[in-house]
């Protein structure tokens, strides 16, 4: 079984999803749910459905949210013994507004302690990434993190892949990227980052063999309903892999979920035809649920 680690926070998501278009000068009826969230926790998630050894590092606090996270984990076969209980603040809150065809409006995020969270996986990683095959982090935490955790990678000799949970780190230091091995990201997110649009397929390996080449080696662009890119400058290699249409209930955690299975893949020895393929069918099938990850009961479909 290949075994990967995931650094990353943990959220408590509050969603709601309005059942007519949104009014914001009006109250709206609709639908309030609460889900356990966070890049880093999704991907432990996704990883670990897909059949992965995964050790996740984190924080939770020490109460009957954060426990519940943890137990939620291990049904899924994560290993959550490098997540440390804090007494508070151990873990976020997104209060996300989703209009009626299922797409993200608006959202306010509480983040945990940064200190702390920052301390705990200092601790925790100079001994949870032994062993491990490959490294996932969520570029939204503190630059000394990220800077350990390149540090420790190219010491150990293990691939280190980046996921944006927030670009509001990663922007302002995108030197950081050059440490990665490879670097998803969306359209948007990409834009931002190399300061060019997209509106093709051809703008958007346009877009990635810029990044590459002033970052991660492997760097792929998601297109939402063009599918997704990706660039190889180790190889000089580069492709487009489509996607099919799909009803949209929900579209938190589709990225996460992309993400997910495009490192299982990769880690597996797969083409990265082969990764984005599974990337686009597995965020197709999160799309067009309500829950924020893979879960045992898409694999059927999935693997159809």
């Amino acid at each position: 079984m290949n075994k990967l680690a995931v650094i990353g926070k943990v959220f408590v998501d509050i969603k709601g999803t309005s059942f007519a278009p949104l009014h914001k000068d009006a109250k709206n009826v609709g639908d309030i749910t609460f889900s356990n969230g966070g890049t880093g926790r999704n991907v432990a998630q996704n990883l670990a459905v897909l059949g992965n050894d995964v050790r996740f590092i984190s924080t939770v606090t020490n109460d009957q949210i954060g426990v519940g996270v943890l137990e939620e984990l291990k049904s899924y076969g994560a290993n959550v013994d490098h997540v440390e209980m804090l007494e508070d603040n151990g873990m976020g809150m997104w209060l996300a507004v989703m209009d009626n065809e299922g797409d993200l409006q608006t959202s306010i995020s509480k983040q945990p302690d940064e200190k702390l969270l920052e301390e705990a996986i200092l601790r925790q990683s100079d001994y949870a990434l032994d062993g491990v095959g490959a490294v996932a982090i969520d570029l939204d935490l503190s630059v000394t993190v990220l800077e350990r955790m390149i540090h420790l990678c190219r010491k150990m000799d293990l691939p280190l892949y980046g996921v944006c949970g927030h670009l509001s780190v990663i922007e302002r230091n995108r030197h950081l990227l050059q440490g990665f091995t490879g670097f998803i990201c969306s359209r948007e997110e990409a834009e931002i980052l190399s300061d060019l649009s997209i509106v093709t397929v051809e703008d958007a390996i346009h877009v990635a063999n810029e990044l590459a080449k002033k970052g991660a080696p492997f760097t792929v662009v998601t297109m939402s309903e063009l599918g997704a890119v990706y660039v190889d400058r180790r190889n000089a290699t580069s492709g487009h892999v489509g996607t099919k249409k799909v009803k949209v209930v929900d579209s938190t955690g589709a990225g996460d979920s992309f993400f997910s299975a495009v490192l299982s893949e990769l880690s597996h020895g797969k083409t990265p035809e082969q990764a984005l393929e599974l990337g686009m069918k597995v965020a197709g099938q999160v799309i067009a649920s309500s829950e924020n990850g893979l879960v045992p009961e898409m694999l059927e479909t999935i693997n159809g």
